[in-house]
């Protein structure tokens, strides 16, 4: 998937809150863009980095441009998460995700619970799927991790994921990892443990987990393809998904 022009080179200097990013265009001028990952996405941040911005062309935004990648040591990460579902629809759309390669999408930004909104609902053979995407940007070792910050409104959504699941109703939480350096993917505890243990609650009820992973360019995203995660609460689900790897491999 190509980026939506038009869009800039940049220097990175520093984050100057959750929302925001101090950079330098190429004139040589400073301004503050829009960052729509409000993680701590720390172990990417470097000063005088490469990055990429998006230029939005609206007089009535505050911000006019919005941070959308940044190089650190030689590999291009992904940091608009706006983008994940743009993703996640043209791979729908391309039936690239094997599991849910006969599903079609059917509603956006759908409402399924008092306050509460799932990414998609698609339709398939067994009928309706809610499917929310949840960015993943921080590598460690190989492995990516999520969340990297205290996400409230993330827990509030796998509770609902839960109590959907339990009344019959199949629901996906679907990982994208926007950085090719990723071998596996994992929910990390010591960063937000609710969400950890709402993560836990969620599988035991059926929420069923993809991870994909696309690699960053500075003209787009390459071909997703399908990363194992690591849960302690049911082994045979990590093998599921090593055995939709090979699946992927042998198609």
């Amino acid at each position: 998937m190509a980026f939506p022009q038009p869009q800039h080179n940049a220097t990175f200097l520093r984050r100057t809150q959750r929302f925001l990013a101090l950079m330098e265009l190429a004139d040589g001028t400073q301004e503050l863009v829009y960052c729509a990952n409000s993680g701590a996405m720390a172990s990417d941040f470097s000063c005088r980095s490469r990055a990429l911005i998006w230029e939005s062309g609206d007089l009535k935004r505050k911000r006019r441009f919005t941070w959308r990648a940044i190089e650190t040591n030689g590999l291009w990460v992904g940091t608009d998460t706006h983008l994940s579902n743009r993703i996640v629809e043209e791979a729908l759309r391309l039936r690239l995700i094997p599991i849910l390669k006969e599903y079609c999408i059917v509603f956006r930004e759908h409402v399924i619970e008092p306050g509460v909104r799932v990414d998609f609902i698609i339709s398939g053979p067994t009928g309706e799927c809610l499917v929310e995407v949840k960015s993943s940007n921080v590598v460690e070792n190989g492995v990516a991790r999520y969340p990297d910050s205290p996400t409230p409104r993330g827990v509030k959504q796998l509770k609902s994921l839960t109590r959907k699941a339990s009344a019959g109703h199949r629901a996906v939480l679907l990982f994208l990892v926007q950085r090719n350096d990723a071998r596996s993917f994992e929910v990390s505890a010591s960063r937000d443990p609710a969400y950890y243990q709402a993560f836990e609650a969620a599988i035991a009820a059926g929420v069923e987990v993809i991870v994909l992973g696309v690699s960053v360019h500075p003209e787009g995203f390459g071909k997703p393809k399908i990363l194992p995660y690591n849960t302690k609460v049911d082994d045979v689900i990590e093998l599921h998904y090593n055995s939709l790897i090979r699946l992927e491999k042998n198609t």
